[in-house]
This record gives C-alpha cells, structure tokens and sequence, in this order.
C-alpha cells in the first residue's frame, strides 16, 4: 500500500528534496550563463575552459578508478591526461599557434600530434604497470589508466573543436545562419542546446528516453536555424546528438557503479562533480563532429 500524503517517509523525502533541487537550480542559474558566454566569446577562451575541466575531470576519475581497486598511477595517470588534452587543444586550435608547438604539429603530421601523445601515454603507463606486483594487476592498471586517459584527454578536446567548424570557403569566424553568429559559436550553442534539453527528461525508461529525443530534436531545430541548415537535418541532429548524450550519461555512471561512488566529486553543488557534468558532452562533442564534416558540409 502506498504511503499516505501524511506519512513521515513522504514528509522526510520532500523536505530533503526541496533544498536540493533549490541547488541544482541556483548552480544552473549561475554556470550556464557563463558557459554560453564562453561559447559566444569563443578562442582562446573555449579551449581555456577546456582545458580546466579536463583537469578537475581526471583529477575526480583518477579518485573514481582508485576507489574502484584499479590502483592507476596517480601522478602519471593525471600527466598523460592533460598531456593528450593539451595536444587535442593545440591541434583543435592548430591555425592560431605557432613557434615549437606549430613545429610539434608539423612533426607528427599525418598522424597527428593527439595520436602520438596517446600512444606515448599508453607506452608510458604501460611501464608504470610493472610496479604492480602480480601481472595480472600490472595489465589491469595498465588497461584501465590508459582508457581514463582517452576517455577524458581525448574526447574532451572534441568539445573545443566544435568551435572551430567552418563552411565551405569560410573559417569558424565566418557569419552564418539566422543571425550570423560565428560559425563556431552556432555550432557551439546547438551542442550546448541538444544536450541540456536532452537531460531535462529522465532517461532511466522508455518514456523518458523517447521525451528527451523529442526535446533534443527541438533543440537542434533552433540550432539548425542559428547554423542556416536545411530543415532535415534537425531530424537526424536531434536523435543521434541526444543519444550520443544519453550514452555519455550512462558510460560515466558505468565507471561510478565500478567505484562504488553516486557522484563523481562535489565541486558543483547539487550536480555531483565536474566529470558528472561534462560526461554527456565527451561523447556528443565527437559525433557532432564527425556529423559536421561528413554530412553538413562543414570543415575544420
């Protein structure tokens, strides 16, 4: 039998949830304004702010992974994250460096400077695996560092690369759209719409995963109308973008149940931590992408 409306449990639940939602939406109020001007200021700015959440990101998952037994190397493992991250950057930003970092971008072509700094992570992880003393453990922390390592320092550059989206014959400073903003900032915004529309439904069933692929194609309506793409595409954007946030969303929590964690940290009062917070978008940034230069016509 349900409990009554006057029943202590509802009235201890309520009384709990009321102050935390208060939270959640004070923070919102304050965070989301900043990122959205962040995206409409663009570089250097964009790539700034990327870079800090990749910090506190692997600061939080190297804790997660430690909590989980895996037992990664702390002070390596944080290195080759922002050290992948860092090359993810430079490359994203490729057109605004130069000196010995436009000279490293050049050294490593084709394969690029984010590929040879993952591979150098993976070597150098590796060997920090053999401290372990069973092989066994050595292979798990190896295994297990090296994907921290990609999960965060290569996919959280992707966010910053959306800045960067061209037209054809333009640059990411190119006016487009309805009104003509930057191409990277429209292109920045429509991630930043998708996504958060996407969350406002809860995706733990059926209902709620369907709303949040409703809202997300709205979202990527207004999107598509701030890039000036056809009015198909918010069709296919809205789904795959709201997927791919909804797949970040229950990868992070994947490696959260491992842990034995409900949150990644506390840095951001009543939304967990940063890692919690970003984790939709380390997937949704790259399919964006790639949905950008192979389908919308866009480049880098």
């Amino acid at each position: 039998m349900p409990p009554s409306r006057s029943s202590p449990n509802v009235s201890v639940a309520t009384a709990h949830d009321e102050p935390m939602l208060a939270t959640r939406l004070i923070s919102a109020g304050i965070l989301a304004p900043i990122v959205v001007a962040i995206a409409l200021f663009g570089e250097p700015w964009v790539s700034s702010l990327v870079g800090l959440l990749v910090f506190l990101a692997m600061v939080e998952l190297i804790a997660l992974l430690d909590a989980g037994g895996f037992a990664p190397p702390q002070v390596v493992a944080l290195a080759a994250g922002l050290i992948v991250a860092g090359a993810g950057l430079v490359a994203a930003n490729q057109a605004l460096v130069g000196g010995a970092l436009a000279d490293m971008l050049r050294a490593t072509d084709p394969l690029g400077l984010p590929t040879v700094a993952l591979a150098a992570a993976v070597v150098v992880l590796g060997v920090a695996g053999f401290t372990r003393g069973e092989p066994r453990d050595g292979f798990v922390t190896w295994a297990v560092t090296s994907f921290g390592v990609a999960y965060v320092g290569l996919l959280a550059p992707f966010i910053a690369v959306v800045a960067h989206l061209s037209p054809p014959g333009g640059s990411a400073t190119t006016p487009i759209g309805a009104m003509n903003l930057n191409a990277g900032t429209a292109w920045m915004l429509l991630l930043l719409l998708v996504v958060w529309i996407d969350h406002i439904s809860p995706s733990k069933t059926v209902e709620g995963l369907v709303g949040g692929l409703l809202a997300a194609t709205l979202a990527a309506g207004v999107g598509a109308w701030l890039i000036g793409l056809d009015a198909w595409q918010p069709l296919v954007i809205g789904p795959i973008i709201g997927l791919a946030a909804q797949a970040g969303d229950l990868a992070e929590s994947m490696v959260k149940r491992a842990a034995g964690r409900k949150e990644s940290g506390f840095l951001v009062p009543g939304h967990g931590g940063v890692l919690d917070r970003i984790d939709s978008f380390l997937f949704a940034a790259p399919v964006l992408v790639g949905y950008a230069l192979l389908i919308a016509g866009f480049s880098l």
